[in-house]
């Protein structure tokens, strides 16, 4: 699609946003759209954190405008500008201003140079126009097409699952083939990547949810799903750190076909939950109905290594294969465990 329901919904406000500003005759009116489209390019909670930080900049910017140019008007201006954008620097830092501070520097080099003789109905314009443009982002956020942030990590975490189920594929498809071919130690690094970039949405859930958002069954559901997949995830790279060597006996190629068979079930399960995230309609999302089936190949194994015959292979692929094994059980447990804190999580 050349438009998107995102595209549309920031053009729709902001244009509303300027309609109202012509039609109102007051001046700077254009400040308005440009609020919307600072806030609202991205979540509910998203924004409300952007537009936070617009208007205290704002209102910091404002008041070290005032300050500075009545205070320091002895100084020679350049060196007055930056002594005031220092101060803003200082204090934005100390407010955890990560956006806002530019708006605030926007505010005094704009007023000391272009706005010195009408500071009094500037500034307060210019406050007005960037709240009423915040607002209606954020209205536009929650009215039309809604862009929550739940629903935006949620389906996150579902392409990750999508990934973590082609990658848990090739590593069942290497152990069966007996191939050198398989996931490299670079695709363990890209899935870790993704679930750290993921966890850098959480915080605007947080907000979104405001007061004991912790406690909030939807935070909790994410971060089970992040356990979840730091779990999965570590297994990958051990995995792959610890590949099977080509041409071993039939015994150790049994052992390798209960990897294979877990890996593969793991596999399923993982698209199940896939489905489960994208079919979620504003309830919580419900974990599969039926418990891990385990496969018998796996199942079977406790049998195959107790067999006297392992004594004769070498220690060092001995503790590969252990390894490998613990890994397997490790990822299976991750994933049961998830299933009940999830299936804990939804009303009763």
């Amino acid at each position: 699609m050349l438009i998107n329901r995102a595209e549309l919904r920031l053009a729709l406000a902001a244009g509303l946003c300027n309609g109202f500003a012509t039609m109102s005759g007051l001046a700077y009116g254009f400040y308005s759209p440009l609020a919307v489209v600072s806030v609202g390019t991205g979540s509910y909670g998203g924004a409300i954190e952007l537009g936070r930080q617009r208007l205290l900049g704002t209102v910091l910017g404002s008041i070290l405008l005032l300050v500075g140019y009545w205070g320091l008007r002895d100084l020679p201006m350049p060196i007055a500008i930056a002594i005031t954008l220092a101060a803003l620097r200082l204090l934005g830092g100390w407010l955890k201003l990560l956006v806002g501070y530019k708006v605030g520097g926007l505010i005094v080099v704009m007023g000391w140079l272009s706005h010195s003789t009408n500071l009094g109905t500037w500034i307060p314009l210019r406050f007005f126009w960037t709240a009423f443009g915040v607002l209606v982002g954020l209205l536009s956020l929650r009215l039309f097409w809604p862009a929550r942030s739940f629903d935006t990590v949620l389906k996150q975490y579902g392409d990750l699952f999508r990934d973590l189920r082609l990658t848990y594929q090739d590593l069942a498809q290497r152990l069966v083939q007996d191939s050198a071919a398989g996931p490299e130690l670079a695709d363990y690094r890209r899935l870790r990547a993704r679930l750290i970039s993921l966890r850098g949405l959480r915080p605007s859930l947080t907000l979104e949810l405001g007061e004991g958002a912790s406690r909030h069954p939807s935070v909790q559901l994410v971060q089970c799903l992040d356990d979840a997949c730091s779990r999965l995830i570590l297994m990958v790279g051990g995995m792959v750190r610890r590949a099977p060597t080509l041409n071993d006996s039939a015994l150790i190629e049994q052992l390798h076909a209960g990897e294979a068979a877990l890996l593969r079930a793991l596999s399923t399960r993982l698209e199940q939950w896939e489905v489960q995230l994208a079919a979620r309609r504003r309830s919580l999302p419900s974990p599969p109905s039926a418990a891990l089936a385990l496969p018998q190949a796996w199942l079977d194994l406790n049998r195959e290594l107790a067999d006297p015959s392992l004594n004769r292979i070498p220690l060092e692929r001995l503790e590969r294969i252990a390894a490998r094994l613990l890994l397997c059980r490790q990822a299976e447990q991750a994933m049961q465990d998830a299933e009940r804190t999830w299936g804990a999580l939804l009303p009763r």
